[in-house]
């Protein structure tokens, strides 16, 4: 049985830097959907990396050094005598797609873009409503957000390839590592009680069943306790993080 993740916190010693761009830290945390698409872009394209998993409410000191912000994900390596970072999830996808490797996105330059507008758009439609669906107290009180929800997964379905399995058809793609952690979050919404994905979304349950199929994306699926169900846990992440938001708000 895998042992438990070490998690870095405030007074933590700092890890060592990756030794190229080829071979980067990365810092992260297991429940971070930004993170995660990051992850699964680092395993499709076969880069060798380092991992760390850092606190988020009690961030170590140098992680700042690294990201001003604190956020992940975060990459750093070794460049000449510097210390390079990066980090913006879809950012970090497209730096490590310009690696040496086989490219993660169509070669056709019109196909590329209408990638990257795939990446744009559902998440500026869907992230929206999955946060108000999320943070509704009841299915009644989620109904609005969750026919904005629908409409984004409908959208979604509209521009799927219709050879499959992926959104761009045979091959995984970036489109697929930056969306993928979304998708797979669906079953909160559900547990919750809150949101059912609708019928009549073949490709998107195609797609659905493929992602988690793929190593890339599996990689990435490594919960605090690896005797427990990955999904369990992280809805008892979003359970806490969603008590403490309608805490503070009051």
């Amino acid at each position: 049985m895998a042992a438990a993740q070490e998690v870095l916190a405030a007074g933590s010693a700092e890890p060592a830097a990756g030794p190229d761009r080829r071979q980067p830290l990365f810092i992260t945390t297991w429940s971070c959907p930004y993170a995660q698409r990051t992850w699964i872009a680092l395993n499709a394209k076969g880069i060798q990396y380092s991992k760390v998993f850092v606190d988020l409410t009690n961030k170590p000191e140098w992680f700042f050094q690294h990201n001003e912000y604190g956020r992940v994900p975060t990459l750093v390596w070794k460049e000449g005598g510097d210390t390079k970072s990066m980090y913006e999830s879809l950012i970090c996808n497209e730096f490590i797609n310009d690696l040496p490797g086989p490219s993660l996105l169509p070669a056709d330059p019109t196909q590329r873009a209408h990638a990257r507008l795939i990446i744009d758009q559902f998440g500026a439609k869907f992230g929206g409503a999955f946060g108000r669906v999320m943070f509704s107290a009841s299915a009644e009180d989620a109904a609005p957000a969750a026919e904005d929800l629908s409409a984004a997964l409908a959208w979604l379905e509209g521009q799927a390839s219709s050879s499959g399995p992926f959104i761009l058809g045979a091959e995984f793609s970036l489109v697929d590592a930056a969306l993928a952690p979304f998708y797979i979050r669906l079953q909160l919404l559900e547990k919750l009680g809150l949101y059912t994905v609708p019928d009549g979304l073949p490709k998107l349950s195609a797609w659905g069943e493929a992602l988690m199929g793929h190593p890339a994306v599996a990689g990435s699926i490594v919960p605090p306790d690896p005797s427990q169900p990955y999904i369990d846990q992280l809805l008892a992440n979003y359970k806490e993080f969603i008590a403490k938001r309608k805490a503070a708000a009051k």
